[in-house]
């Protein structure tokens, strides 16, 4: 399995899991369905989205530094074609309904797609 694939299957199982939790957050699941669309369109794009819009905070991810969600460094992002806004779902839940306990895979989870983007970046270049 491919670096792409990895992060794909990562990034699945993440806004999944989100879902899963918070079944009732109309945002998350339109979210999800914007994800799955351009997935199956562009996988590639997701990957690239994080290249661009987030790996750049990768010292405030892999030291768990709140302000990556809560002040969403970046804000480009916003203005990203995908509409993904990746960070704005997750930050309304931070801020909002989030256990300690999921804010702690959250982070685990952003510090695997860091690994990973470091990774693809090395097979890549």
């Amino acid at each position: 399995m491919s670096t792409k694939q990895i992060f794909l299957q990562q990034t699945d199982n993440f806004i999944n899991e989100l879902c899963t939790i918070f079944p009732k957050n109309n945002e998350l699941l339109v979210f999800r369905e914007k994800y799955n669309l351009i997935r199956s369109i562009n996988s590639t794009l997701i990957l690239e989205y994080f290249l661009k819009y987030v790996y750049p905070l990768k010292k405030k991810i892999m030291e768990e530094d709140e302000s990556f969600f809560l002040e969403g460094g970046g804000q480009e992002e916003l203005k990203d074609k995908s509409g993904l806004k990746f960070r704005d779902n997750i930050t309304s839940l931070w801020i909002g309904e989030m256990s300690q306990d999921n804010k702690v895979v959250v982070w685990k989870y952003f510090k695997i797609f860091m690994i990973l983007c470091e990774k693809y970046i090395l097979e890549n270049s």
